[in-house]
């Protein structure tokens, strides 16, 4: 008969901890106040910290569809795009989904219907209010905005494009930099669901539909033609591939004429200056790159090259750029703190 081999005694755990919890745990430093939230257990904060955001950002798309009802009901003008028209209602219905399916507990699933509903009736809500906001056809105000350039930072505008042009291969790359906004939008959101950061996903969204809101306030106080238009340079004189700089204002004349009445697709173009949403977008993006880290510093180097490229290509002043990168700073402490509040406590 065999010897009986004595089985030593393993003590239980003292802890339902994983052992190996502790890899998967976020260097500190590299911690913020929405990753706090996201490391709650979902069931707690679901409901409280993505609704939070998520209502106030339903708040202003509703106020923001309210304005445009508004403007066809008593201000003469109409939504001429059957398309259009179509769009706005399949998104909201896909949000009001979105919202549902969160409630239920699809966390990812819904929230992914939600954001991007909510990110793509602001796309279309901002442009066509920035038509109506133009009818109130305020001077322009180019010149007070190159005399700020010089004041505050000694930045002559003319010049600095004038060495530029003469950098053809970087005003090609800066062009795709540019163009490169709505590409980055797609997969951060995305990427933000696939890893889990669905409270970031939200945060985010709602930073960007408060810049919009912001910009389309205030771009009828500021009206500007841009730095191309303003000085007459052609853009067969340069190297840019992108003609949102010249062609906009084939919507911001006739608006401010109040000769445009038809909202169509071909209004959607952007026409606000001040603030510049291209450089307060790359803020944005470049906050919420940073919560997928294999994307963190690609991410930031192509944003810095978008702030960049803002004045050279979009045709926007310094000052411009600086007001872009302020108010979208002031969205991203507004979500933060609406997400913190919005969440439960962790006692």
């Amino acid at each position: 008969m065999p010897p009986v081999l004595a089985v030593p005694h393993i003590p239980p755990p003292t802890s339902d901890r994983p052992i190996l919890d502790a890899r998967s745990e976020p260097r500190p430093a590299l911690r913020g106040p929405i990753d706090d939230l996201e490391a709650r257990p979902i069931a707690r904060r679901s409901g409280a910290v993505l609704g939070g955001p998520a209502l106030v950002c339903w708040s202003i798309v509703a106020a923001a569809g309210g304005l445009l009802l508004a403007a066809v009901s008593v201000g003469g003008y109409r939504i001429a795009d059957y398309i259009l028209a179509s769009a706005l209602v399949q998104l909201a219905a896909l949000g009001a989904c979105g919202a549902a399916l969160r409630i239920r507990g699809w966390e990812r699933l819904g929230s992914g219907a939600e954001v991007a509903s909510q990110l793509l009736l602001v796309g279309l809500l901002a442009p066509l209010l920035s038509v109506v906001a133009a009818s109130t056809n305020l001077p322009y105000r180019d010149e007070d905005l190159l005399a700020l350039d010089m004041a505050l930072f000694g930045f002559d505008w003319a010049h600095v494009i004038a060495v530029a042009r003469g950098w053809p291969l970087l005003l090609e790359v800066l062009s795709h930099v540019y163009m490169s906004l709505l590409l980055q939008l797609t997969i951060l959101v995305a990427a933000l669901l696939v890893v889990g950061r669905v409270a970031r996903a939200q945060a985010f969204c709602l930073a960007w539909v408060l810049t919009l809101a912001a910009t389309v306030a205030v771009f009828p106080l500021m009206p500007a033609l841009g730095g191309y238009l303003h000085f007459g340079v052609a853009r067969a004189d340069t190297h840019v591939l992108v003609t949102a700089a010249w062609h906009h204002v084939d919507i911001l004349a006739p608006a401010r004429a109040g000769t445009l009445s038809a909202l169509t697709g071909d209004t959607l173009g952007g026409i606000v200056t001040f603030p510049s949403f291209h450089a307060a977008a790359a803020a944005l993006l470049a906050w919420g790159f940073w919560g997928v880290p294999v994307l963190r510093w690609p991410a930031l180097t192509v944003n810095l090259a978008m702030v960049v490229a803002t004045p050279v290509i979009g045709g926007h002043y310094l000052v411009d750029v600086l007001a872009g990168l302020v108010v979208a700073g002031l969205a991203l402490c507004v979500a933060a703190r609406l997400a913190r509040a919005a969440a439960p406590s962790s006692a």
